[in-house]
Protein backbone atom coordinates (compact mmCIF):
# COMPACT_ATOMS: atom_id res chain seq x y z
CA UNK A 1 0.00 0.00 0.00
CA UNK A 2 1.20 3.27 -0.75
CA UNK A 3 2.28 5.57 1.94
CA UNK A 4 0.21 8.63 2.62
CA UNK A 5 1.83 12.03 2.40
CA UNK A 6 0.14 15.03 3.41
CA UNK A 7 2.25 17.06 1.03
CA UNK A 8 0.15 15.46 -1.94
CA UNK A 9 -2.83 18.13 -2.12
CA UNK A 10 -4.52 20.06 -4.83
CA UNK A 11 -2.65 23.08 -3.58
CA UNK A 12 0.91 24.16 -4.37
CA UNK A 13 2.48 24.27 -1.03
CA UNK A 14 6.39 24.75 -0.15
CA UNK A 15 8.47 22.21 1.30
CA UNK A 16 9.45 23.95 3.79
CA UNK A 17 5.23 24.71 4.92
CA UNK A 18 4.84 20.69 4.01
CA UNK A 19 7.60 19.65 6.89
CA UNK A 20 5.69 22.11 9.63
CA UNK A 21 2.53 20.89 8.91
CA UNK A 22 3.70 17.24 9.38
CA UNK A 23 4.82 17.81 12.50
CA UNK A 24 2.39 19.91 13.51
CA UNK A 25 0.10 17.21 13.14
CA UNK A 26 2.46 14.90 15.38
CA UNK A 27 3.62 12.67 12.89
CA UNK A 28 7.08 11.51 14.03
CA UNK A 29 10.15 12.96 11.91
CA UNK A 30 11.12 11.82 8.53
CA UNK A 31 14.30 10.21 9.90
CA UNK A 32 13.14 8.50 12.80
CA UNK A 33 9.90 6.95 10.11
CA UNK A 34 12.73 6.15 7.45
CA UNK A 35 14.60 4.14 10.36
CA UNK A 36 11.50 2.75 12.04
CA UNK A 37 11.04 1.10 8.17
CA UNK A 38 13.88 -0.96 9.01
CA UNK A 39 13.05 -5.01 9.87
CA UNK A 40 14.46 -6.07 13.36
CA UNK A 41 16.44 -8.51 11.69
CA UNK A 42 18.33 -5.65 9.64
CA UNK A 43 20.12 -4.73 13.77
CA UNK A 44 21.50 -8.17 13.91
CA UNK A 45 25.04 -9.00 13.38
CA UNK A 46 25.30 -11.42 10.93
CA UNK A 47 28.57 -11.80 10.47
CA UNK A 48 28.44 -13.22 14.46
CA UNK A 49 27.36 -16.96 13.80
CA UNK A 50 25.94 -17.15 18.28
CA UNK A 51 23.07 -15.30 16.31
CA UNK A 52 21.80 -18.61 14.31
CA UNK A 53 20.25 -21.98 15.66
CA UNK A 54 22.04 -24.70 13.37
CA UNK A 55 19.09 -26.74 13.12
CA UNK A 56 15.43 -24.75 13.48
CA UNK A 57 14.44 -24.29 16.96
CA UNK A 58 15.34 -25.71 20.26
CA UNK A 59 13.56 -26.88 23.04
CA UNK A 60 14.11 -25.15 26.49
CA UNK A 61 15.34 -27.25 28.85
CA UNK A 62 17.49 -27.15 32.15
CA UNK A 63 21.25 -27.13 32.51
CA UNK A 64 23.00 -28.78 35.09
CA UNK A 65 26.44 -26.37 35.70
CA UNK A 66 28.76 -28.41 38.54
CA UNK A 67 31.03 -26.52 40.61
CA UNK A 68 34.21 -26.74 39.11
CA UNK A 69 35.66 -28.27 42.64
CA UNK A 70 33.29 -30.67 42.00
CA UNK A 71 33.43 -31.94 38.67
CA UNK A 72 34.80 -35.78 38.20
CA UNK A 73 38.02 -34.79 37.02
CA UNK A 74 39.00 -32.84 40.45
CA UNK A 75 37.78 -35.80 42.44
CA UNK A 76 39.34 -38.77 41.66
CA UNK A 77 41.18 -39.52 44.80
CA UNK A 78 37.17 -39.37 46.51
CA UNK A 79 35.77 -42.92 45.29
CA UNK A 80 32.57 -44.03 45.35
CA UNK A 81 30.61 -45.60 43.16
CA UNK A 82 27.35 -44.61 41.56
CA UNK A 83 26.49 -48.05 39.87
CA UNK A 84 27.32 -51.50 41.75
CA UNK A 85 29.80 -53.89 41.35
CA UNK A 86 28.31 -57.28 40.43
CA UNK A 87 31.77 -58.61 40.73
CA UNK A 88 30.72 -58.03 44.91
CA UNK A 89 28.13 -60.45 44.99
CA UNK A 90 29.37 -63.27 46.38
CA UNK A 91 26.89 -65.63 44.94
CA UNK A 92 26.70 -64.44 41.29
CA UNK A 93 22.86 -65.12 39.95
CA UNK A 94 20.87 -63.46 37.96
CA UNK A 95 22.24 -60.39 36.58
CA UNK A 96 19.46 -57.37 35.63
CA UNK A 97 19.36 -55.69 32.19
CA UNK A 98 19.90 -52.26 34.88
CA UNK A 99 22.31 -52.60 37.99
CA UNK A 100 21.08 -50.52 41.09
CA UNK A 101 22.51 -46.99 40.36
CA UNK A 102 22.88 -43.84 42.98
CA UNK A 103 21.46 -41.12 40.75
CA UNK A 104 24.78 -39.14 41.08
CA UNK A 105 26.71 -37.01 38.50
CA UNK A 106 29.95 -39.54 37.34
CA UNK A 107 32.13 -37.67 39.60
CA UNK A 108 29.74 -39.36 42.70
CA UNK A 109 29.49 -36.00 44.52
CA UNK A 110 26.74 -33.98 44.89
CA UNK A 111 25.67 -30.37 46.60
CA UNK A 112 23.12 -29.89 49.27
CA UNK A 113 21.16 -26.95 51.13
CA UNK A 114 19.15 -29.29 53.40
CA UNK A 115 20.01 -30.10 56.86
CA UNK A 116 18.20 -33.20 56.19
CA UNK A 117 18.63 -34.35 52.45
CA UNK A 118 16.63 -36.77 50.45
CA UNK A 119 18.78 -39.31 48.29
CA UNK A 120 17.51 -41.19 45.13
CA UNK A 121 17.96 -44.88 44.15
CA UNK A 122 17.51 -46.75 40.80
CA UNK A 123 16.31 -50.68 42.25
CA UNK A 124 16.51 -53.12 39.39
CA UNK A 125 13.99 -55.23 37.84
CA UNK A 126 14.50 -58.30 40.32
CA UNK A 127 12.50 -60.09 43.25
CA UNK A 128 12.60 -57.85 46.22
CA UNK A 129 11.17 -60.70 48.75
CA UNK A 130 12.75 -60.76 52.10
CA UNK A 131 14.83 -58.08 50.59
CA UNK A 132 15.96 -54.55 52.68
CA UNK A 133 17.56 -51.64 51.44
CA UNK A 134 19.86 -49.97 53.74
CA UNK A 135 21.42 -45.93 53.95
CA UNK A 136 24.11 -45.41 56.30
CA UNK A 137 26.02 -41.83 56.14
CA UNK A 138 29.54 -41.63 56.97
CA UNK A 139 31.65 -38.87 58.70
CA UNK A 140 34.65 -40.10 58.17
CA UNK A 141 36.00 -42.93 56.52
CA UNK A 142 35.18 -45.07 59.79
CA UNK A 143 32.12 -42.86 61.59
CA UNK A 144 28.96 -43.84 60.82
CA UNK A 145 26.61 -40.60 62.10
CA UNK A 146 23.23 -41.94 60.38
CA UNK A 147 21.56 -45.60 59.51
CA UNK A 148 18.45 -46.19 58.10
CA UNK A 149 16.95 -49.98 56.71
CA UNK A 150 13.87 -49.74 54.75
CA UNK A 151 11.69 -52.53 53.13
CA UNK A 152 12.04 -52.95 49.50
CA UNK A 153 8.91 -53.06 47.20
CA UNK A 154 9.17 -51.59 44.48
CA UNK A 155 11.68 -53.10 41.63
CA UNK A 156 12.24 -51.50 38.19
CA UNK A 157 11.65 -48.10 40.02
CA UNK A 158 13.17 -44.98 41.55
CA UNK A 159 12.93 -44.84 45.57
CA UNK A 160 13.24 -41.36 47.97
CA UNK A 161 15.30 -42.03 50.81
CA UNK A 162 14.57 -39.36 53.26
CA UNK A 163 16.99 -38.35 55.87
CA UNK A 164 14.92 -38.23 58.90
CA UNK A 165 14.78 -34.57 60.44
CA UNK A 166 14.29 -36.28 64.21
CA UNK A 167 15.97 -34.07 66.66
CA UNK A 168 17.80 -37.11 68.16
CA UNK A 169 19.66 -37.23 64.95
CA UNK A 170 22.33 -34.99 63.75
CA UNK A 171 21.92 -32.77 61.17
CA UNK A 172 24.38 -32.32 57.84
CA UNK A 173 26.84 -29.14 58.71
CA UNK A 174 27.48 -26.51 56.36
CA UNK A 175 30.83 -26.49 54.31
CA UNK A 176 31.28 -30.40 55.46
CA UNK A 177 31.64 -33.63 53.03
CA UNK A 178 30.16 -36.88 53.77
CA UNK A 179 30.45 -39.86 52.30
CA UNK A 180 27.17 -42.19 51.87
CA UNK A 181 26.00 -45.60 50.76
CA UNK A 182 23.06 -47.71 49.89
CA UNK A 183 23.00 -51.07 50.24
CA UNK A 184 20.76 -53.91 49.26
CA UNK A 185 20.62 -56.76 52.25
CA UNK A 186 19.74 -59.98 50.76
CA UNK A 187 20.26 -61.65 54.10
CA UNK A 188 20.75 -59.13 57.02
CA UNK A 189 22.39 -61.51 58.91
CA UNK A 190 24.99 -62.50 56.55
CA UNK A 191 25.89 -59.21 55.05
CA UNK A 192 29.19 -61.08 52.48
CA UNK A 193 26.29 -61.61 50.04
CA UNK A 194 24.99 -57.40 49.73
CA UNK A 195 25.23 -55.24 46.78
CA UNK A 196 25.89 -51.32 46.90
CA UNK A 197 26.68 -48.18 45.74
CA UNK A 198 27.98 -45.09 47.13
CA UNK A 199 28.36 -41.49 46.57
CA UNK A 200 29.34 -37.68 48.53
CA UNK A 201 27.00 -35.44 49.48
CA UNK A 202 28.31 -31.76 50.68
CA UNK A 203 26.18 -28.93 52.44
CA UNK A 204 26.87 -25.74 51.25
CA UNK A 205 24.49 -22.37 52.68
CA UNK A 206 22.65 -20.12 50.11
CA UNK A 207 23.77 -17.03 49.17
CA UNK A 208 20.84 -13.61 49.56
CA UNK A 209 21.52 -14.05 45.74
CA UNK A 210 20.03 -17.54 45.57
CA UNK A 211 17.66 -16.95 48.29
CA UNK A 212 15.99 -13.80 46.51
CA UNK A 213 16.07 -16.06 42.94
CA UNK A 214 13.96 -19.31 44.75
CA UNK A 215 11.91 -17.60 46.71
CA UNK A 216 10.46 -14.96 43.61
CA UNK A 217 9.39 -17.58 41.48
CA UNK A 218 6.90 -20.05 40.82
CA UNK A 219 7.86 -23.88 42.31
CA UNK A 220 8.07 -25.29 38.70
CA UNK A 221 10.57 -22.70 38.53
CA UNK A 222 13.03 -23.56 41.51
CA UNK A 223 14.58 -27.02 39.43
CA UNK A 224 16.10 -25.04 36.66
CA UNK A 225 17.58 -22.26 39.41
CA UNK A 226 19.16 -25.45 41.70
CA UNK A 227 20.23 -26.79 38.36
CA UNK A 228 22.06 -23.73 37.52
CA UNK A 229 24.04 -23.20 40.57
CA UNK A 230 24.92 -26.82 40.83
CA UNK A 231 22.79 -27.71 43.52
CA UNK A 232 22.46 -31.25 42.55
CA UNK A 233 20.19 -32.50 45.04
CA UNK A 234 17.76 -30.26 45.58
CA UNK A 235 17.54 -30.34 41.74
CA UNK A 236 16.27 -33.70 41.44
CA UNK A 237 13.98 -33.98 44.59
CA UNK A 238 12.20 -30.61 43.49
CA UNK A 239 11.48 -31.86 40.04
CA UNK A 240 10.96 -35.42 41.42
CA UNK A 241 8.16 -33.68 44.05
CA UNK A 242 6.50 -32.11 40.77
CA UNK A 243 6.66 -35.04 38.41
CA UNK A 244 4.87 -36.38 41.28
CA UNK A 245 2.17 -33.81 41.58
CA UNK A 246 1.39 -34.12 37.97
CA UNK A 247 3.14 -36.97 35.83
CA UNK A 248 0.97 -35.63 33.31
CA UNK A 249 3.10 -32.46 33.40
CA UNK A 250 5.10 -32.42 29.54
CA UNK A 251 7.61 -29.36 30.77
CA UNK A 252 8.54 -31.42 34.37
CA UNK A 253 9.09 -34.53 33.01
CA UNK A 254 11.46 -33.43 29.85
CA UNK A 255 13.28 -31.50 32.62
CA UNK A 256 13.52 -34.66 34.65
CA UNK A 257 14.61 -37.03 31.81
CA UNK A 258 17.13 -33.84 30.83
CA UNK A 259 18.63 -34.02 33.79
CA UNK A 260 19.34 -37.23 34.01
CA UNK A 261 20.75 -37.24 30.60
CA UNK A 262 23.19 -34.57 31.54
CA UNK A 263 24.92 -36.71 33.73
CA UNK A 264 25.23 -40.32 31.62
CA UNK A 265 21.89 -41.98 33.65
CA UNK A 266 19.51 -41.46 30.46
CA UNK A 267 18.67 -45.62 31.06
CA UNK A 268 16.74 -45.01 34.09
CA UNK A 269 15.05 -41.42 32.82
CA UNK A 270 11.95 -43.02 31.91
CA UNK A 271 11.83 -44.98 34.71
CA UNK A 272 8.85 -44.46 37.32
CA UNK A 273 9.35 -43.07 40.99
CA UNK A 274 8.00 -45.80 43.65
CA UNK A 275 6.31 -42.91 46.09
CA UNK A 276 4.41 -41.55 43.43
CA UNK A 277 2.26 -45.09 42.61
Amino acid sequence: MEKPSICRIPFRISTTACLTLWLTLGFPPLKILANSSKSPASEINISNPSYFLKCGYRQKQISLQLPTHLQEANLIQKGGSRIEDPENLRCQGHQPDIPLIALLPQSTMGITLDEYPTFLVYIPDVDLEYTLGELVIYADEDTSIYSQRIELKDADSIIKIEMSNSPSLPKLEIGKSYFWTFTILFDPIDRSDSTYVSGWIERVEANSDLQHQLSSVLPQQQPSIYAANGIWYEALTSLAKLHCSDPNDVAVTADWESLLQQVGLSEIASKPIAQCQ
